[in-house]
């Protein structure tokens, strides 16, 4: 028999009869006495008329107490599904570009820099860079040009989830009450 407060991993699609999913709904302390007795009002409720069971949906348990200089009280919650990431917070470094640039004949005329329409497309380190010159020959020299790679995005918030598997979290209301060791 499964003491009362007990957790449990459930591939389930429905809680079984004397538990509850762990997904924060209220009950009622006088309906659900004994797991209010080892909850209380730890993860919501007001601790008179009701309380909540913990809520693990999108949420990864972490022991209670002591870790790596922080201290984790239960009911406590933390982490994040979404980080904004801004250029300040990422290291400084620098994103180096190398390629040849086309060397016109005299009397040619170079193609023009803003698309690649009239411009012969180089592929360097997967990346594609557009060089001045409209037909690709033999004509090739090194890249002198200096190119500075500016931040990109929109400030939309990145994924920040681990791999993961859905799977239910079920806590025991029936069954019998924890004895103290």
């Amino acid at each position: 028999m499964p003491y009362i407060g007990e957790i449990r991993i459930f591939a389930g699609t429905f809680a079984p009869n004397g538990w509850f999913l762990c997904n924060g709904a209220l009950l009622s302390v006088a309906q659900y006495t004994p797991l209010f007795a080892l909850l209380s009002y730890t993860y919501g409720g007001d601790g008179r008329n009701s309380f909540a069971v913990p809520d693990l949906r999108g949420r990864v348990p972490l022991h209670a107490g002591d870790l790596l200089g922080a201290t984790y009280t239960p009911g406590q919650m933390g982490g994040t599904e979404k980080k904004n990431v801004y250029s300040y917070q990422l290291p400084a470094h620098i994103h180096t570009i190398s390629g040849s640039v086309y060397q016109p004949v005299l009397g040619e005329n170079p193609g023009q820099l803003t698309s690649p329409d009239n411009a012969y497309m180089a592929i360097t380190n997967g990346q594609q860079v557009y060089s001045t010159a409209k037909h690709a020959t033999n004509r090739m020299a090194p890249l002198k040009t200096t190119i500075q790679v500016q931040p990109a995005g929109s400030g939309q918030p990145i994924e920040n989830m681990q791999p993961h598997l859905p799977l239910n979290f079920i806590i025991c209301a029936q069954g019998n009450f924890p004895p103290r060791s």
